[in-house]
């Protein structure tokens, strides 16, 4: 029987800018073998600040994730939070994988912190929060230090967004094995997208054609606090594997009808300015990264930012 491989190609985030859409995407392709779930986590375990050495899971309970790997060229996972976890995960998984490729996948972070607003009232985590003003100023209280990320209060969204604080170490470490992503373009030209990542991976990138429909997008709750509970029932079931995925699928379907409801707010222009200018020196010093690092096709907002 096998008993899995390690993965030598990694979408290592940001959360809420397409790492499932990607992740679906690329493992259509038959040369590349996904994980048997998405996000393994497995890295994750390494950031001192989140996890004692003492916790660390087995090589082998990270390779039993790619036992269902049978001779593809690549096996993949895709763990959104290992981007921003620090540079104690950057060099773990240089250090444990055999010459890995890593994706990172970056969106406008204002409208990433809007999607994660939305995604977080979507699952009941922020109850108490009745709109996107209350949560910026949550958030905002946050600024001060990357050692928040290890609480588990659902507050970390404006922290992510500051793109400079961590990709350069990506780019530093792992250079042309990196890749960069933007969501903005994935939205627009998928097709295109994945071809580049197949030239890029060296393999066909005239595959069979491949369902690019946008996965893992979020629905809006009627009610948070129903969310709420659903949530943490479905956590607790995920934790025992209780359930098997076609059954999940069926819940997850009677949910949604039953508990989806209409976005609660737009993201005004005023509350886009507010966030634009938080977000405007790392955006800046982001655009500089990736520009020297040979990136010149960079979407408006990173234009914007050199040139603002």
């Amino acid at each position: 029987m096998n008993s899995g491989r390690l993965p030598n190609l990694l979408i290592v985030g940001v959360p809420k800018a397409g790492t499932s859409s990607l992740f679906s995407y690329l493992v259509q392709h038959p040369e590349i073998c996904g994980s048997d779930r998405k996000e393994v986590g497995y890295f994750n375990y390494f950031n001192p600040l989140r996890h004692a050495a003492s916790q660390l899971p087995s090589i082998d309970s990270y390779m039993a994730h790619f036992a269902h790997c049978s001779g593809q060229r690549y096996a993949l996972e895709a763990t959104p939070s290992y981007c921003y976890k620090g540079q104690a995960v950057v060099d773990a998984i240089r250090e444990q994988l055999d010459d890995p490729k890593v994706i990172v996948t970056l969106r406008n972070p204002t409208d990433r912190l809007w999607s994660d607003y939305t995604f977080q009232r979507s699952l009941g985590n922020i109850p108490t929060i009745g709109s996107f003003d209350e949560y910026l100023s949550a958030v905002e209280q946050r600024r001060d230090g990357w050692t928040d990320l290890k609480l588990t209060s659902h507050r970390q969204g404006l922290l992510i967004g500051f793109y400079a604080d961590y990709i350069p170490a990506w780019l530093d470490v792992f250079g042309s094995g990196a890749r960069v992503v933007f969501t903005e373009d994935m939205a627009r030209q998928p097709a295109q997208v994945l071809r580049e990542l197949f030239d890029w991976l060296d393999v066909d990138p005239d595959v069979a054609t491949l369902d690019l429909e946008a996965r893992n997008v979020t629905s809006h709750a009627r009610s948070p606090k129903v969310a709420s509970v659903v949530f943490a029932l479905k956590r607790a079931g995920d934790r025992l594997k209780v359930l098997p995925p076609g059954v999940r699928r069926l819940l997850r379907r009677a949910y949604l009808r039953v508990n989806t409801g209409a976005v609660p707010e737009r993201l005004d222009p005023t509350m886009r300015r507010r966030v634009d200018v938080i977000y405007r020196s790392s955006n800046r010093a982001t655009a500089q990264a990736l520009t020297a690092s040979g990136y010149s096709d960079l979407p408006p907002w990173l234009r914007d930012a050199i040139s603002g």
